[in-house]
């Protein structure tokens, strides 16, 4: 394994537990209906099935390059995604609770993947790289 690969921050059990209890959460996973993952530097999203419970559910501002791993959080009414290196809006299904998403400061070409999000009423997109807008798809 190269000195890199051991020196990017991963998204485990541990460092989900002192995230959770670093901002007042609790130490069991499913006691918690918020996290704050933002600024880790993490580059995937994973180990999360323990907080089923959460409701809101910060991950801006690291290395993720894919939505993932997430469409289990049923009760997740807020996600934020903003400043990530997100291509495409993909994996949100199952997330029908879901009320605001922050997905600005991306690197998303198309807006699409947003019909399996029903409740959806507040959708930041802005500082993307896309260029002609369907106002189709934004159509929930």
């Amino acid at each position: 394994m190269s000195s890199i690969a051991r020196t990017i921050p991963q998204m485990n059990e541990i460092s989900l537990r002192e995230s959770a209890l670093a901002t007042g959460g609790f130490e069991t996973p499913e006691l918690n209906d918020k996290i704050f993952l933002h600024y880790k530097g993490y580059r995937k999203i994973e180990n999360l099935e323990p907080y089923s419970e959460l409701c809101a559910l910060w991950l801006d501002s690291n290395g993720f390059d894919k939505i993932e791993n997430i469409s289990f959080l049923h009760k997740l009414h807020c996600v934020f995604l903003q400043k990530n290196l997100i291509r495409r809006i993909e994996n949100l299904d199952g997330l029908t609770n879901l009320v605001q998403l922050d997905i600005s400061e991306n690197r998303i070409l198309k807006i699409s993947g947003l019909s399996v999000l029903p409740n959806l009423t507040n959708l930041n997109i802005s500082k993307n790289l896309i260029k002609n807008i369907s106002f189709a798809a934004l159509s929930i």
